[in-house]
């Protein structure tokens, strides 16, 4: 990564939902080929941001996911070295929460005393969902190792000189009373908005304003339609089509992102695939890098 010496940037470490791709128990031809072809296989939606302008690099991930092995693995090069133990990876320098489902901190549990065995972890989140963590025995042998830190809507946390990301609330399905952020990310160049969650973008007042005020907005494509969903109820999150219809006034700033394994935007070659792309809009790649 060294055209990357000297810059602030955010990596695309899964573009998938929370459960990757394959899904679990899943036989369904995209599954199918990715448990037979692990090449075919998919990351669940996280973001890195790397401030390459330090050495060594200090790095922050968005959410904890249950892939967080190979997402840190991926940052080897920004990690570096742990500084006692030089066999193993540096800890990322902290780690920013949506919010409190499987995909986004169903990998904590491998930085405890099983795991990583991280000592001053620091743990971005809000003071809700951190209640629902410490409140949970089955988390305890994970939490001597952290180091809470209060987010609060709409207050910035400074990371290094400029930069800094900013939780937003947004609506979505909640289980805990413990709401879900989005995160705008400013860079010294570039800003950044990331919403890998959200139930529907028009409960959201500020949801054009923010995109249109952001360089590049990685959004929720979980479902193409509802014909995905196989009968069940409605999901909560927007379709494709609607997304990228609500934001026709700002659709080459998105990058679609948190796609469903049924998702036929994942397809190359296929229709929907090709609509996404006709409109103006794209689709993350994990190891997509964004200059900030």
């Amino acid at each position: 990564m060294d055209e990357l010496a000297g810059r602030v940037s955010a990596i695309v470490l899964g573009i998938l939902q929370d459960a990757g791709l394959p899904h679990i128990g899943c036989r369904c031809a995209r599954c199918a080929a990715a448990f037979d072809h692990p090449e075919q296989a998919g990351r669940a939606a996280c973001l890195a941001l790397v401030d390459w302008r330090v050495e060594p690099a200090q790095v922050w991930l968005i959410d904890a996911t249950p892939d967080v092995k190979g997402q840190l693995n991926d940052l080897r090069a920004a990690l570096g070295p742990h500084p006692g133990r030089p066999a193993r990876l540096r800890l990322p320098d902290g780690i920013f929460l949506t919010h409190g489902h499987m995909g986004h901190v169903g990998g904590l549990p491998q930085f405890g005393p099983e795991g990583l065995a991280a000592a001053g972890l620091a743990l971005h989140a809000s003071a809700a969902l951190a209640d629902v963590i410490r409140g949970s025995a089955i988390w305890r042998p994970m939490l001597a190792g952290i180091v809470w830190h209060r987010l609060v809507a709409g207050e910035p946390v400074s990371l290094a000189p400029s930069l800094s990301i900013t939780p937003l609330a947004v609506p979505h399905r909640d289980e805990w009373g413990a709401g879900t952020f989005a995160f705008r990310i400013q860079g010294p160049s570039r800003s950044l908005l990331y919403v890998p969650d959200i139930d529907r973008w028009q409960e959201w007042p500020a949801a054009r304003a923010t995109v249109a005020a952001a360089d590049v907005a990685l959004v929720d494509a979980t479902f193409f339609s509802v014909a995905e969903l196989g009968g069940r109820p409605p999901v909560a999150h927007p379709l494709v089509p609607d997304t990228l219809d609500y934001f026709a006034a700002d659709i080459s700033k998105l990058v679609l992102i948190h796609l469903n394994h049924t998702n036929p935007a994942l397809d190359d070659g296929s229709a929907e695939r090709a609509l996404v792309y006709a409109s103006g809009a794209t689709i993350a790649r994990q190891g997509q890098v964004f200059p900030l």
